[in-house]
């Protein structure tokens, strides 16, 4: 296969990639005229008709991007997101793909019937009532996030059809003799078998995460080479010809994606290995590039929006750019991993196949594959552990940049022809790595190891984000939201993108009043939290409603803050003060029973008091102490910030976040007057924009500044 193959992938998925996101590309149709221009130049500018080709397919692309972004808009998903029906209650027939767990939690589901079609992320109910794969329901519910990641809350389901049928029958049969079988394992083997979107507990795939070896836990070309490389031998020792043993093998694993639900990842390893069996038997030298290239162009002809999918081009600098995290130890966790899960992964491939026919062997094939799995999870465990091991940085294409280097460095010196210094260069470079990721812990992209907190301008309401000197991320209420603006969507998950943020470490909601919780649900739908605290008030809103869907959805951990409670992220510690659980029982506003948090960082302390008022201040006095920066409580309201408060805490700096010409009179001129005295330095959100406050957490400040 020739090379010029790669040239026309690349025209046809930039093409695709125009027509998929025309708002990005407002001038999407002339790509058709400058991808073959460019791509041409570069690639066989001596070649006219490659020249060409190239051409056609970026408009093949484009047009079959557009054609793709309409069938979304066509579905039910597509449909409530342009309707942006966040919020609004939705209903549809469904035929899930997964058995529901009684526990809850998201399953996929197809949309069968109705208006609208195509697949649908269903947040089941806790409690509910069983529902088995591939049986047909009708859900209603809560629909929540404006994206492709969007849920539909159920909250009521009606089954229609209790046949198990189609693709979600086989897998619900799956994981009946997964249970019986695996017992507790069960999860993690159906995560490495049939289930894509297995949910696994969030400590394993952190464990995984952090040893390099997150890969194994998804379902991807790694898992189908290991099938397939036991397939070809069991057909060999069945007498099959090479051509029977092809056309065999291509089938069966077909199958395989088929119940998979072919994702990206699986997909293209599938293509690259019929490709080259199909060379091999035609005696044909395989170019490894031409390969990539023609599976790339046939998994994006089958599925576009793989063009979105990380898991479908995955590879350290991608998982930098697109996550933050590397992990080097990786590198050395693979070597045992890798062909430990390539006896394990068929072994419990074989015991479920003979679960159907010889239940004794199956079982005793389940104990040895079983024995596999724990190996691996030690391995697992042990590599997480090593210092250094995993790195965390700031997403985004300075991470990228960064670990492409030390990629194409080791690269570089492995590849090298043998010289007197290269055994020395190769063990520095290693030992630099080494030493760089453990002593420092994160690779800085920014000047110090700081912990930076941002008070975004939201208007009259609060929103502060925090960055731990590992580069992880805190958000503490999410802004206002009115009919007309949502200050989430529109200014707080655009700053944490700007910042190149992935995941959330900890989400606060103070309180359920609009002006502190209505940003919030667009904040989790965008970033999906590890923890979210909240205060746990059974409000009847609506909104304190959708932000319960939106937490559910995301699969957080939900904690009801009281005071007592301590969140460590990277050396910075979040301490609920308040509220306790006797201070929830009196019937007070719902501004005295928010959450306030100390944080603390090094030597320095910084207190975020919401809108607490004086109830809270007099029942906290004399055990909060001095702080560095103070939140100012209730946006500088009367009702807050009293004169015994300011000579307990005594603070260098206050932060008053407020609107711009608000009609509540905020910031009140006693509070002023009594910062002042103090000899306090106020900034303020409608005089001064962003205010950012960062500190080294031995005592200097590093800045306060604002825009």
């Amino acid at each position: 296969m020739r090379p010029p193959i790669l040239c026309i992938a690349i025209a046809f998925g930039v093409g695709l990639w125009a027509g998929l996101d025309p708002v990005a590309f407002p001038g999407a149709a002339l790509w058709g005229v400058a991808v073959p221009v460019l791509v041409g130049a570069g690639c066989v500018a001596r070649r006219a008709p490659l020249g060409a080709a190239v051409g056609i397919m970026a408009a093949a692309g484009l047009l079959w991007g557009a054609a793709a972004a309409r069938e979304r808009d066509d579905t039910c998903a597509g449909r409530w997101i342009r309707e942006r029906g966040a919020g609004s209650s939705k209903a549809a027939m469904v035929r899930l793909l997964d058995p529901a767990p009684d526990s809850g939690g998201i399953v996929e589901a197809d949309v069968v019937g109705g208006a609208c079609g195509g697949a649908l992320r269903l947040k089941w109910p806790d409690g509910y009532r069983a529902a088995g794969g591939g049986t047909t329901w009708v859900v209603a519910g809560r629909w929540t996030g404006l994206d492709d990641r969007g849920v539909l809350v159920v909250r009521r389901a009606h089954q229609l059809d209790p046949t198990p049928r189609g693709r979600g029958a086989v897998r619900g049969r799956l994981v009946e003799r997964t249970a019986a079988l695996f017992g507790a394992r069960a999860p993690l083997v159906a995560a490495l078998v049939f289930a894509p979107n297995a949910a696994l507990d969030a400590d394993i795939r952190e464990r995984y995460a952090r040893a390099g070896l997150a890969h194994i836990l998804s379902i991807s070309g790694l898992h189908v080479g290991f099938l397939a490389a036991w397939l070809v031998l069991l057909l060999r020792h069945i007498g099959l010809g090479p051509r029977g043993r092809a056309a065999a093998a291509a089938l069966l694993l077909i199958g395989y994606l088929w119940l998979l639900a072919f994702p990206a990842p699986a997909t293209r390893a599938v293509v690259m290995l019929v490709t080259a069996e199909v060379a091999r038997l035609r005696q044909r030298v395989v170019a490894p590039r031409g390969v990539i290239a023609l599976s790339g162009l046939v998994l994006l002809l089958a599925d576009p929006w793989a063009l979105h999918s990380v898991g479908a081009w995955l590879s350290v600098p991608i998982t930098a750019f697109a996550f933050g995290t590397v992990a080097p130890i990786g590198v050395v966790a693979n070597l045992v991993a890798i062909p430990l899960a390539g006896i394990a992964v068929p072994g419990l491939v074989l015991a479920l196949v003979l679960s159907w026919v010889v239940a004794g062997l199956a079982h005793l094939l389940a104990a040895g594959a079983g024995l596999g799995l724990a190996l691996l999870d030690l391995i697992a465990a042990g590599a997480a552990q090593v210092p250094g091991g995993h790195v965390v940085t700031t997403a985004g294409w300075q991470a990228a940049a960064l670990w492409a280097g030390v990629a194409l460095a080791a690269w570089w010196l492995w590849h090298s022809p043998r010289r007197p210094w290269l055994i020395g260069a190769r063990v520095a470079f290693a030992f630099t790595v080494l030493l760089w990721t453990s002593v420092l812990d994160v690779v800085p992209l920014d000047d110090c190891q700081c912990l930076t907190v941002h008070f975004l301008d939201v208007g009259q309401g609060d929103a502060a984000v925090l960055r731990t000197p590992n580069g992880r991320w805190i958000v503490i209420d999410g802004g206002p939201r009115t009919p007309g603006s949502d200050a989430g969507r529109r200014v707080v998950v655009p700053f944490l993108r700007r910042q190149g943020a992935g995941r959330l470490a900890v989400v606060v909601a103070t309180h359920g009043d609009a002006d502190h919780l209505g940003g919030l649900p667009a904040v989790v739908d965008a970033f999906d939290p590890e923890l979210v605290l909240e205060p746990g008030e059974p409000l009847g809103r609506p909104l304190y409603l959708e932000f319960l869907a939106a937490v559910e959805a995301s699969r957080a951990r939900w904690h009801a803050a009281r005071a007592g409670d301590r969140v460590e992220v990277d050396g910075v510690t979040l301490e609920v003060l308040s509220p306790d659980s006797l201070w929830m029982a009196l019937p007070l506003d719902v501004n005295e029973h928010g959450v306030v948090l100390r944080v603390t960082f090094g030597a320095e302390r910084l207190l975020f008091q919401a809108d607490a008022g004086l109830p809270v201040e007099g029942r906290l006095a004399g055990t909060v102490g001095p702080v560095e920066l103070l939140k100012v409580g209730h946006h500088g309201s009367k009702s807050a910030t009293s004169e015994a408060w300011l000579a307990e805490l005594r603070p260098h700096e206050a932060v008053i976040s407020v609107g711009r010409n608000n009609h509540y009179g905020h910031p009140a001129s006693e509070v002023l007057e009594r910062l002042a005295r103090y000899g306090i330095t106020i900034l303020r959100t409608d005089e001064h924009g962003t205010i950012t406050f960062a500190t080294d957490g031995h005592g200097a400040r590093v800045g306060s500044h604002h825009d």
